[in-house]
């Protein structure tokens, strides 16, 4: 009985540790940490950025984007020069509990880390550490795509919905648009505050939601147009319909407002004053 009762626990041992050998390093690793790499990257280019990120591929759930599924989100938004003909923008991101969004950027240039955070909150992302890097300089309009997929592999992560995806994209295309017009400090906290309104107010209908975009583009001097107002007005209608909850998202979007408060000031400084001006040179005119 003592050989048989040996014999069963050396053969428990022996399978335990076969099954304990045989598990993927990555159910070992952080399974909460997630890095995408681009499709069109070589092997060497995307070790390049592992090591920027800090992290093997032993480390992390390591997971590709192809220029398809790019394509799938920003086809109807951005241009295809926008979104180029592969696959380059890389993430790392990392869900927390708690502590908002820490968001930095690498090597992109055409959106910044504020537009990026703007529209993880769209996503519904509210707690993260993310960065959107690439090996040269890129556009960066794709990186949300790649941080979107990486949020929902990680261990922490939760499904992201289709509309909140499409409209998330279509804010980072939009902010990045006017950014090339007015910067992206200014784009960014345009959007920003537009954004708080909305949610806040949730408007009924598309007119209502043109409303408070001019409310809000009335108290900066930037000089928009109508092409400008309406795009705007298009993805902060797809934002109303989503359904955010403002109490939610509401230090995120003041997180963000915070950082570029100075720049929205003094624009908003000089666009009182121009109306003041001008209002005062009409008054004058009209009386001679």
């Amino acid at each position: 009985m003592k050989l048989r009762s040996i014999v069963s626990k050396l053969l428990v041992l022996f399978i335990l540790t076969y099954v304990v050998s045989a598990m993927p390093l990555k159910a070992k690793a952080d399974a909460f940490t997630s890095v995408t790499v681009g499709g069109d990257l070589s092997e060497q280019q995307k070790s390049d950025m592992l090591k920027y990120f800090g992290v093997t591929k032993d480390q992390v759930n390591l997971i590709q984007v192809n220029i398809d599924e790019e394509r799938k989100y920003l086809g109807n938004v951005a241009t295809k020069e926008q979104i180029g003909t592969k696959s380059i923008s890389c993430s790392y991101v990392k869900p927390t509990e708690n502590g908002g969004l820490d968001v930095t950027t690498y090597n992109i240039y055409w959106v910044n880390s504020d537009m990026i955070k703007n529209a993880l909150i769209t996503a519904g992302i509210n707690n993260a550490e993310v960065k959107a890097a690439a090996p040269f300089n890129v556009s960066g309009t794709a990186a949300l795509t790649g941080i979107m997929k990486g949020f929902e592999a990680s261990k922490g992560g939760n499904q992201i919905s289709e509309a909140n995806k499409q409209a998330a994209n279509q804010e980072l295309v939009t902010t990045g648009e006017l950014g090339q017009k007015i910067g992206k400090d200014k784009a960014a906290g345009l959007m920003n505050e537009v954004k708080k309104e909305v949610v806040e107010q949730k408007p009924d209908s598309k007119d209502e939601t043109e409303k408070i975009v001019k409310n809000v583009v009335n108290n900066y001097n930037y000089n928009l147009n109508d092409n400008d107002i309406n795009k705007i007005t298009n993805v902060m209608y797809k934002i109303s319909n989503l359904n955010l909850d403002y109490s939610k998202i509401k230090g995120q979007l003041n997180q963000v407002a915070s950082k570029l408060k100075s720049t929205l000031q003094s624009d908003e400084a000089k666009g009182f004053f121009s109306r003041t001006w001008t209002s005062i040179k009409n008054f004058f005119q009209g009386l001679f």
